[in-house]
């Protein structure tokens, strides 16, 4: 079985505080066998992502997109999709390039309703490290009642949240077989809320950015 995290941020997110480098070295650490790089409305650091993917570790290329209707994972892209289309172009545009749609922390507090119900997604993030409170539970009793695959993502931004939440698979260390596996449903998650100090860093510098 192979455990990946599929909600990871770098440096080239705005509140992203790791580089590609940490990144890899942390998931590594920690016995993923690969992460999903999925920047704020970013691919910047997919060319220097590529070359991790090697030794049975899988760096799979993403982008976390702002759309009209919330955030929305996109896994298996390689060019830029524009932000704050409606969440049904975007998951079109995603699925264009051969990669699979996601809906990130559909339920999270402060996030835009009604996300789910807005485009026909490939999976739900289920469990998101940095969704609280009765967010995640609705995540899953939604995806469980509509069929709709999980998956699960620390939805990380410093290097000691990587790894809280993973989706686990059984196949090959590629691309294209994760996300097939993913889409059929042939994925588990596991995983736990980041630690309070973290949260709170993180609200924080929400205040200040306000992106």
């Amino acid at each position: 079985m192979l455990r990946f995290d599929l909600h990871v941020h770098t440096s080239h997110s705005y509140d992203g505080f790791c580089s590609v480098d940490e990144v890899v070295a942390a998931a590594r650490a920690k016995g993923l066998n690969g992460v999903a790089i999925t920047d704020h409305n970013s691919i910047a650091g997919h060319q220097e992502a590529k070359k991790y993917s090697k030794d049975g570790f899988l760096v799979i290329l993403g982008v976390e997109v702002s759309s009209a209707d919330g955030h929305i994972v996109g896994l298996g892209v390689r060019e830029l999709i524009p932000r704050d289309l409606p969440a049904k172009e975007t998951v079109e545009r995603i699925r264009e390039q051969g990669g699979i749609a996601i809906a990130a922390h559909p339920f999270a507090l402060g996030r835009r309703p009604g996300l789910v119900y807005r485009a026909k997604f490939d999976a739900i993030e289920v469990l998101n490290s940095h969704a609280f409170f009765i967010s995640n539970p609705l995540a899953h009793r939604f995806a469980e009642r509509n069929k709709i695959p999980m998956v699960a993502g620390s939805d990380a931004h410093r290097r000691d949240e990587i790894g809280l939440a993973y989706t686990t698979v059984d196949g090959e260390p590629k691309t294209e077989s994760i996300l097939e596996q993913i889409k059929t449903g042939k994925s588990s998650v596991s995983g736990r809320a980041v630690p309070f100090p973290s949260l709170l860093w993180r609200f924080l510098l929400k205040l200040v950015s306000k992106k």
